[in-house]
């Protein structure tokens, strides 16, 4: 499972101009089961998703690069992978 975590890279302006293409780009990976949760951090300053099992890190990578956010240029990726040791039977629903 990866969850990858974008940073701004831009003025919330920016950002904010750019977060319902985005937002739409992202419903397209929900569509195709590749993502499990979206959203922005408190904080303000980025946004997680939660990826589902069986997407790689390049994979994802590649899927990635046409969110607005990075063809933009407002964001930037980065990327924790790990295994999942247990996972609420909820979520294998999705893989």
């Amino acid at each position: 499972m990866i969850i990858a975590e974008v940073s701004y890279l831009a003025s919330p302006e920016d950002v904010q101009a750019q977060r319902p293409a985005h937002r739409a780009f992202l419903a397209t990976l929900f569509e195709r089961h590749i993502l499990l949760a979206s959203g922005p951090k408190t904080s303000g300053n980025g946004g997680i998703l939660v990826v589902r099992d069986g997407i790689t890190q390049p994979e994802l990578e590649a899927l990635l690069a046409e969110d607005p956010f990075i063809t933009s240029g407002v964001g930037q990726y980065s990327f924790t992978e790990f295994r999942t040791a247990q996972l609420a039977p909820e979520l294998t629903k999705a893989s």
